[in-house]
C-alpha cells in the first residue's frame, strides 16, 4: 500500500471516519504522514460539558494540525430541565407506556452522565487568553458560528425538545461575557462567514462591550456572509435603545463586502412582538455594494424606510426574504413576520414595481401586518413557508389553516400585472 501514489492515499483517507484514520496511520510511516491532514476534521465544535477550549488550544499549538480547522461552532445551549421533561413526555405520549418510559429514562440518564463529566470545568469566559491564543494560530479559520439554540448533546429526545423555545435556557450576563471573549479573539482572523443565533442587543450599548466589536473592523471587512439573530432585553430605555442600534449599525458597516445578510429579531420575553427598527438609525444611507441575498425577520418599520433600504441595493439584490419562523414552536404557524407601523403592504409592493431589476426570487413568511389595530385599512396576512432559507423546498410543506403562500406576490414583483388577491382560505 505504501507504493500507491499520495493522491490515491488521500482519496482513501477521505472515505474513512476518525477512528479508521487513527488505525490506518499505524500501518506504516507513509500512511502516518499522509493521514496527518485527516486526524482533525475541518469543522470543530465546542460544547461546555467537554474541555473543548483546552483541546482547541492544543490543536492550534500543533504545527501540522492547526491548518486542519476551517470552521468552528461554539455551542452554549443549555436545557431547561423542567420544561424539557414535560415536553419530552408529551412528544412521546402516543407510544406504549413501557416503550415511552424506557426511551425517556435512557435519554435523561445519558443527559445526567454527560453533565456530570462537565462539572468542575472552568467557565468559558474565564479562559479568554486560551481562546485568543488559539485564534491567533489557526491560519485557515474562515467560518464561525455561535449558537444558543442547537442541542449540544447527541441525544435524540433532547434534539426534539430543543425545537421548542421554552426548553432552552440562558443566562444573559454570562452570554455577554462569553460573546466578549469570542469577539476579542475574532480580530486575529479573517472570516468569510459569521453566524450568531441569539445575540444580546445590550452588548452594543455599553462602551466596553462595543469596543470589542469595533476592534474587529479588519476581520469583518472580509465577511461575505453574516447571519445575526438579535435578542433584545425586556427593558431598554429609548436612549440606550438608540445607542444599541447605532452600535449594531457600526458593526454592520464594517462588512462592506457582504453578499448575504440575514438580520432578525427574536424577542424571547414576548415571542409575538416585533422590534421597532428604523433603517435610518441603523445604517443611515450606507449601502452594501455586493449584496445579493437579504433576509429581514421580526421587525416593525415604516413603509418608506423599508422601501428606501431595499431600493438602495437594487443594483445587486437578487434574492429577498421578508419574515421567517421566528420563535414559533414546531406545530405553530410562523411568527417572525414584518409589521408596517406606517403605510400599507399594497402600496409597498406597488412602489417596488420595476425598482428591483435584478430580483430573481422573493419569499414572505409569518404574521405580516400593516396599520394600527383600530384602523379599517389594517392589513393582516399569515404566510406559510414555500422554501427554506437556502431556497429549497422546506422539510415540512403542509400549510396550516388560515395561512396563504407568497407565490402570487413573487410573480407580481418579478413579472408585474395585477396586484394579487391575498385572501385567507375558508375553513
Amino acid at each position: 500500500m505504501d507504493s500507491l501514489p499520495v493522491e490515491l492515499l488521500r482519496l482513501i483517507f477521505e472515505y474513512c471516519d476518525a477512528t479508521t484514520v487513527q488505525h490506518l496511520r499505524l500501518a506504516s510511516s507513509t500512511l502516518a504522514t499522509v493521514g496527518y491532514d485527516y486526524l482533525i476534521p475541518p469543522h470543530f465544535t465546542s460544547v461546555e460539558w467537554r474541555d473543548d477550549v483546552k483541546r482547541l488550544h492544543s490543536i492550534a499549538s500543533h504545527d501540522q494540525l492547526r491548518s486542519s480547522i476551517e470552521s468552528i461552532t461554539f455551542n452554549f445551549a443549555k436545557v431547561d430541565e423542567y420544561s424539557a421533561r414535560h415536553t419530552s413526555f408529551f412528544q412521546h405520549w402516543l407510544q406504549e407506556p413501557e416503550e415511552r418510559n424506557e426511551i425517556l429514562q435512557d435519554a435523561w440518564t445519558r443527559y445526567y452522565e454527560t453533565e456530570e463529566r462537565g462539572r468542575g470545568l472552568p467557565s468559558f469566559s474565564s479562559r479568554g487568553s486560551l481562546v485568543e491564543e488559539a485564534f491567533k494560530n489557526i491560519p485557515r479559520l474562515t467560518d464561525l458560528e455561535i449558537t444558543y439554540t442547537k442541542c449540544p448533546y447527541d441525544i435524540d429526545v433532547l434534539k426534539d425538545v430543543f425545537l421548542v423555545r421554552n426548553c432552552r435556557k440562558r443566562d444573559r450576563v454570562q452570554a455577554c461575557k462569553n460573546m466578549n471573549v469570542i469577539v476579542s479573539a475574532i480580530r486575529h482572523v479573517r472570516l468569510s462567514s459569521l453566524t450568531i443565533d441569539q445575540l444580546p442587543l445590550e452588548l452594543f450599548k455599553v462602551a466596553d462591550d462595543r469596543r470589542h466589536w469595533f476592534d474587529c473592523a479588519r476581520s469583518f471587512a472580509s465577511l461575505s456572509q453574516l447571519d445575526l439573530i438579535i435578542d433584545p432585553p425586556p427593558n431598554l430605555l429609548p436612549q440606550a435603545r438608540f445607542r444599541a442600534i447605532n452600535g449594531l449599525g457600526h458593526v454592520l458597516q464594517f462588512s462592506p463586502n457582504l453578499t448575504r445578510l440575514s438580520l432578525g429579531f427574536h424577542t424571547y420575553h414576548n415571542p409575538l412582538a416585533k422590534f421597532a427598527l428604523r433603517f435610518e438609525d441603523l445604517l443611515a444611507d450606507f449601502t452594501f455594494k455586493k449584496l445579493t441575498d437579504l433576509k429581514l425577520e421580526g421587525i416593525s418599520c415604516a413603509e418608506h424606510d423599508l422601501r428606501s433600504f431595499l431600493t438602495r441595493h437594487s443594483a445587486t439584490l437578487a434574492r429577498l426574504r421578508l419574515g421567517g419562523r421566528g420563535l414559533a414552536k414546531p406545530y405553530e404557524m410562523s411568527i417572525g413576520g414584518i409589521h408596517l407601523y406606517e403605510g400599507t403592504w399594497r402600496s409597498f409592493f406597488a412602489s417596488l414595481q420595476g425598482k428591483l431589476p435584478r430580483l430573481e426570487r422573493f419569499h414572505m413568511e409569518g404574521d405580516c401586518e400593516a396599520g394600527e389595530i383600530r384602523t379599517t385599512s389594517r392589513e393582516v396576512y399569515k404566510f406559510h413557508a414555500v422554501t427554506d432559507d437556502n431556497w429549497g423546498r422546506p422539510a415540512a410543506t403542509r400549510p396550516l389553516r388560515k395561512t396563504i403562500d407568497c407565490l402570487e406576490l413573487e410573480r407580481y414583483l418579478l413579472r408585474g400585472g395585477e396586484y394579487p388577491k391575498l385572501a385567507v382560505p375558508d375553513d
